[in-house]
């Protein structure tokens, strides 16, 4: 794994660690049609304990369908973002307002997760944009999404139907970094 991905990895497990205890245990809704390796034991009636679950290394890149389809290269920090957990959404603070990470939640999720990462490209490049896959979601009356420019990794904040954009951070390090310091 290269070096980058290392930290990111690190930065990922240490948001988690600091967002369990700060915010407390993550439950969710317990659903037998929606299986994942984060589930943990009974929290309470009708909802589960969950916990994000390292991946295991696969032979592909997570999102070498999504390059392929594009016809585009995707930065290693964000196939490391994808191909690293998975997770539930958890509703964080940050310097932008509440946010959600958007990560897999079991292998089963992964063609969806897929088809709509590529849809949002599309919808980009029909804007005039240049392709940003999603990794967050911003919570609230916002409805901005948090995207990771292809062309030189950048975190940028977008509404959907529109063609402005935010640079929010210049890496998806400092994104998590961001997000570390605001727990």
């Amino acid at each position: 794994m290269p070096e980058s991905a290392l930290g990111l990895l690190e930065s990922l497990s240490s948001l988690f660690t600091r967002a369990e205890t700060t915010l407390g245990p993550f439950t969710v809704e317990d659903d037998q049609a929606w299986p994942s390796p984060c589930l943990q034991g009974p929290a309470d009636p009708g909802h589960r304990y969950w916990q994000p679950v390292r991946q295991q290394p696969r032979p592909e890149a997570p999102l070498a369908g999504l390059g392929a389809a594009l016809e585009l290269a995707i930065p290693a920090s964000l196939q490391a973002f994808y191909g690293s957990f998975f997770s539930d959404p958890i509703t964080l603070p940050s310097p932008w307002g509440p946010l959600s990470l958007t990560l897999p939640w079991s292998v089963e999720e992964w063609p969806r997760l897929l088809e709509n990462q590529l849809g949002h490209c599309l919808q980009q490049q029909r804007f005039k944009l240049e392709p940003a896959p999603f990794i967050a979601v911003l919570e609230g009356d916002e409805d901005g999404i948090i995207s990771l420019r292809l062309r030189d990794g950048a975190v940028v904040l977008e509404w959907p139907g529109q063609r402005t954009r935010e640079t929010l951070t210049p890496s998806l390090d400092a994104f998590l970094r961001q997000l570390l310091d605001a727990l």
